[in-house]
């Protein structure tokens, strides 16, 4: 851990976390060799390692014991053996262990080349991305839609209840017609750079037509060029009803985010693309 020594853990949770990252590393004979990066609500910590095969991506998962399992508990390497076709790190080794009231995975990963086209899911400044990047993302998402997978992302139920849950009855039906295998996750953070390539992939599963271009488009919203874009690449996805139920769910999905402290200048944005959803549905 000698990359490390300038590492400052702010709190007890993240040097926790470190010292799992240093344990995974250990077994794998990796060596860490940048600083972690920490996941979302400091659930996951990840660093670039160096191993006798080459330099690779070491990630670790926390979760409480009744928690950890399931769909999201395996998600990275249920894509690493089903999704082709698709620009993603594989999953080359992974292992458990405990650690009190917590269960840990380790995944040993291929290291993308290039960087996150955002630290945070929600872009906040526009991206110079070269010509080459949206045709390959429409590449890999329209080999991810072929793939045939019984993971489900959510239900025709879960959308519905979401949509009356905060739409009230201003949807008269949300009955989806398509769904595909989706990402599910498709924000900023988890897309990379100059090459498009597409990380985190715990919840991947059947989704809405469009899920993944709704949820793309939201995280945009702050920047209208980018929004701009994503309209443009996505128009048919965007403007067909699966997509505008897909983003009148994700905008419940963010807004419930912003409830507990993420992304608030959003909120606003969101609610206008929403009541610009629902007059489309409702011509």
């Amino acid at each position: 851990m000698s990359a490390q020594l300038d590492f400052h853990p702010e709190d007890g949770h993240q040097t926790w976390l470190v010292e799992t990252l240093a344990k995974a590393a250990a077994e794998a004979n990796a060596t860490i060799t940048d600083e972690p990066v920490f996941g979302w609500r400091e659930r996951t910590i990840s660093a670039r390692v160096t191993t006798t095969e080459g330099r690779r991506w070491l990630r670790v998962v926390s979760e409480h014991q009744q928690y950890a399992g399931g769909d999201f508990w395996t998600g990275n390497t249920d894509a690493t053996a089903a999704v082709t076709g698709v620009v993603k790190p594989d999953v080359l080794r992974c292992w458990e262990f405990d650690d009190g009231e917590y269960r840990l995975r380790a995944e040993l990963m291929t290291l993308l080349p290039g960087r996150h086209c955002s630290a945070t899911p929600e872009l906040r400044e526009p991206l110079p991305l070269p010509e080459s990047w949206w045709p390959a993302l429409h590449a890999s998402l329209e080999a991810l839609a072929r793939t045939s997978t019984e993971r489900v992302h959510l239900t025709q139920a879960d959308l519905a209840h979401r949509i009356r849950v905060f739409f009230g009855d201003r949807v008269d039906d949300p009955t989806v017609t398509s769904w595909v295998a989706a990402h599910t996750d498709l924000h900023w953070a988890n897309l990379m750079a100059p090459e498009a390539a597409l990380v985190d992939w715990e919840g991947w599963g059947l989704a809405p037509a469009g899920f993944d271009a709704a949820t793309l488009y939201l995280h945009s919203l702050l920047v209208p060029e980018m929004t701009g874009d994503v309209l443009r690449e996505f128009a048919d996805l965007l403007t067909a009803r699966d997509g505008l139920l897909a983003q009148l769910y994700v905008t419940g999905r963010m807004l419930l985010r912003i409830n507990s402290g993420d992304y608030p200048d959003l909120t606003i944005p969101l609610h206008h693309n929403a009541n610009r959803v629902i007059d489309a549905l409702t011509r």
